[in-house]
């Protein structure tokens, strides 16, 4: 019996290797910023990593904007590096990296096969993510996603005027491919699965960050393959022998 009848996906490290992404692109930008710094990029990147995840419950939570998060760690790093910057100069670094970004966009390994599987079985699917509408989609062409979903089922939060978690941007995304049972996949508990259930979705969350809270029913899948199991077996995909019976 099926559980879920259609599939959407989170983007960024769900259907994107966003940590393998993040580290070329801010390679290269480092390189076209601090050709002359007193610190190697192989210094200087572990700084600035620990900025962007210690100010990163304060983002998520709305404390603070994406301007100020994007300036915080970059001012941070380059203080402790004792390179010379401001604001302005964190503003340029973050708009250079929002043109460059999509170059370096690679498919998390082992979700291109996942996809083609759905795909073959006609399963409706889509991606829900927050950002920009230009970034997110070059992103999904450059790794060759953009292949597996419509045009109007890839809703994008700067797009249609809503951002998760607020369950508004699912209603949105239900409403361009409707199904009975969708579920949504994501890494992130507050944005994706929060804004799923808000939505009446189910949730699977994915590669998580953090610990889902206590008693949580919501599925927790560490690796693609377990992804795989678990909606091959919630879309009625899996055959009785398959499943060992």
């Amino acid at each position: 019996m099926k559980r879920w009848e259609a599939v959407w996906f989170d983007l960024d490290e769900t259907l994107i290797d966003y940590e393998r992404t993040f580290h070329a692109a801010i390679r290269h930008c480092f390189h076209r910023f601090f050709s002359a710094a007193p610190v190697s990029f192989s210094v200087w990147f572990p700084i600035f990593k620990e900025a962007c995840d210690r100010y990163w419950d304060d983002y998520e939570a709305g404390t603070l904007t994406r301007r100020a998060y994007r300036r915080l760690r970059f001012l941070d790093a380059a203080r402790a590096c004792q390179i010379e910057a401001d604001e302005e100069m964190a503003d340029r670094f973050h708009a250079y990296f929002d043109e460059a970004v999509s170059r370096f966009a690679v498919a998390l390994p082992g979700i291109t096969g996942l996809l083609c599987q759905l795909r073959a079985a006609n399963v409706p699917l889509g991606v829900i993510t927050n950002g920009s509408g230009v970034i997110q989609r070059r992103k999904l062409t450059a790794c060759g996603l953009h292949v597996f979903f419509r045009s109007d089922a890839v809703v994008i939060s700067e797009e249609v005027g809503y951002e998760k978690p607020a369950a508004a941007i699912f209603h949105y995304a239900g409403d361009r491919q409707p199904s009975k049972q969708p579920v949504y996949v994501g890494d992130s508990w507050k944005l994706d699965v929060e804004g799923a259930l808000s939505a009446g979705w189910e949730a699977v969350y994915f590669r998580p960050r953090q610990p889902a809270p206590v008693g949580s029913s919501v599925p927790v899948c560490r690796t693609v393959g377990e992804l795989a199991a678990l909606l091959l077996g919630g879309l009625g995909l899996v055959r009785k022998r398959e499943r060992g019976m």
